[in-house]
């Protein structure tokens, strides 16, 4: 495994598993592959030299070193340290890795220069809305776990939620995804905030929001929860940096920066009517399915 050798500490989340024997079955079962794709960077230390013949495909998602970088940015001075080693060490990794495949694809154009990558973004799927109420004004979601998802529902629930609620004390909030920390689900059933971990079906989940907000601060790659946001039909209030990689629907959502412009935006009663903005579903079910992005990488695979 040459390429072990520039790999970070984060490829370890890849080592457990015997990639060498699970390859080598796909091809006694399946025979020759034309094309094989490689999900995220850190899984081709483990699996590169193993490879069938073909197309190699390097989905890298994003920019491992600028993800480690925003993990820098987020950490306590304590940790900081070993997190810009990290990046300089992914930087030094997917530079190597980007060379050893014939694509690489990425979410987000930002980081298309440094891997030499083609850009397709997330898709998802698209059904039709109901007719169910939307029973909570607001909404976050994502893998609370996840540094930017708890940070940013740690500033919701201790400054920007206080906010809205100053304004409008009867609105209500549910805060939903995987492995929610302590801290979050301390809140459930105080000041308004419902607290749901795991959610078994965000799709149903985001279609009983009214207005999606989403005050991400940290992350890269783009964010699937403004999509699942948009195909669900809610108004969307966001950080700039929420919208990552997402520029044809940023004109349709109201951009908030600070906890006085989310109060200010959110702060009427009748916030969700004027918020809501149709084309948001319209450019999703274009620009952002499941299968407009499926075609675009088959194109790659190609």
């Amino acid at each position: 495994m040459r390429a072990l050798r520039f790999a970070p500490l984060h490829a370890l989340l890849a080592a457990p598993y015997d990639w060498a024997g699970a390859i080598e079955r796909a091809v006694e079962d399946a025979g020759h592959f034309d094309a094989t794709i490689v999900l995220l960077s850190r899984l081709d230390p483990w699996v590169r030299d193993s490879l069938p013949r073909g197309i190699h495909v390097l989905d890298a998602v994003d920019s491992m070193r600028r993800s480690m970088e925003e993990r820098a940015r987020e950490s306590s001075p304590l940790t900081r340290w070993i997190w810009r080693i990290e990046s300089r060490r992914a930087g030094r990794a997917e530079a190597e890795a980007a060379r050893a495949y014939d694509r690489v694809v990425v979410v987000n154009e930002e980081d298309c220069a440094e891997l030499g990558a083609i850009a397709i973004g997330n898709g998802v799927n698209v059904a039709p809305l109901d007719d169910a109420p939307r029973i909570y004004d607001f909404g976050f979601w994502g893998r609370l776990a996840y540094f930017a998802n708890r940070d940013a529902a740690l500033w919701l629930i201790g400054e920007i939620w206080p906010a809205i609620r100053a304004r409008r004390p009867n609105a209500t909030l549910i805060i939903a995804g995987a492995d929610a920390p302590a801290k979050i689900r301390a809140v459930d059933g105080r000041d308004g905030i419902s607290v749901q971990s795991p959610v078994d079906d965000i799709s149903a989940l985001a279609r009983r929001v009214n207005v999606a907000l989403i005050p991400v601060r940290y992350g890269t790659g783009q964010s699937n929860k403004v999509l699942e946001a948009a195909e669900a039909g809610c108004a969307i209030v966001a950080t700039s940096k929420a919208m990552r990689g997402l520029d044809a629907l940023t004109p349709h959502v109201r951009i908030a920066e600070s906890v006085e412009e989310f109060a200010t935006i959110c702060g009427g009663r009748g916030a969700a009517a004027p918020l809501r903005d149709p084309k948001l579903r319209e450019i999703v079910t274009t620009h952002y399915s499941r299968s407009a992005t499926l075609a675009r990488l088959r194109e790659v695979a190609a």
